[in-house]
């Protein structure tokens, strides 16, 4: 059994011998984006690895062509294409859910907002002019 501990959450799990890293992270309730079911067509299940960088298998010529060569710069790996032959760190923070929060307003905030941009709109300088830029000039100067 090897030990797998997952960053951002700091939790360590237990895997077996050459068990592939996206399955093992699905089975112990960690979510880890993939369109395409661990077949290397999608490149979604991108994961950094952390620690343990001779504990994992070779780079496959399918990760190859959808990752690049540059393991070594950015220690990127597909998750379906790794299988665990040690104790790894992997940070899986790219597969987590992004809440967006929307700000209400109440209606009296709302109403003193309107008013502030009305009083901001009276100070300043109305426009003048047309609006537009003036063509340029067009001259036939010939060389003397």
């Amino acid at each position: 059994m090897h030990k797998v501990t997952v960053l951002p959450y700091n939790e360590t799990i237990e895997v077996s011998d050459k068990s592939n890293l996206r399955d093992s992270l699905d089975r112990a309730g960690y979510t880890v984006k993939s369109t395409c079911g661990g077949c290397a067509t999608c490149g979604l299940c991108v994961v950094v690895l952390e620690t343990g960088e001779d504990n994992i298998s070779d780079i496959a010529f399918e990760e190859k062509q959808l990752l690049g060569n540059v393991f070594h710069l950015t220690k990127e790996r597909l998750s379906c294409q790794v299988d665990i032959l040690g104790d790894i760190t992997v940070d899986i923070s790219a597969h987590l859910p992004v809440k967006k929060v929307t700000k209400r307003r109440t209606k009296q905030q709302a109403e003193s907002i309107i008013q502030e941009r009305k009083e901001k709109a009276k100070d300043r300088p109305k426009k003048q002019g047309g609006f537009r830029r003036p063509k340029p000039f067009k001259t036939n100067k010939e060389d003397s």
